[in-house]
């Protein structure tokens, strides 16, 4: 197992409940695969299987079906980027 620095930003934050929170991984696994461990293990975590939600592993923008890689130091997840 493996600690991994899991952030959330914006209104994904707020709804969450917390800013950051340090997952146990079996790594490596899909960007996919945490979202579905941590929507049971954290209040609200369901928030992070509704559609649109972005992701990113260490600062690179990332899609459900990436894999974390074991040297990874951080993951975060934020809503859709409105532009103006």
């Amino acid at each position: 197992m493996q600690n991994v620095n899991v952030v959330f930003f914006a209104s994904l934050k707020e709804r969450m409940g917390i800013a950051s929170y340090e997952a146990q991984l079996n790594l490596p696994v899909t960007v996919e695969e945490l979202k579905h461990k941590l929507s049971k293990e954290l209040n609200n975590g369901g928030s992070l299987l509704e559609s649109g939600i972005q992701s990113s592993i260490d600062f690179e923008f990332s899609r459900d079906t990436d894999v974390i890689p074991e040297n990874v130091k951080e993951v975060a997840f934020f809503p859709p980027v409105t532009g103006g």
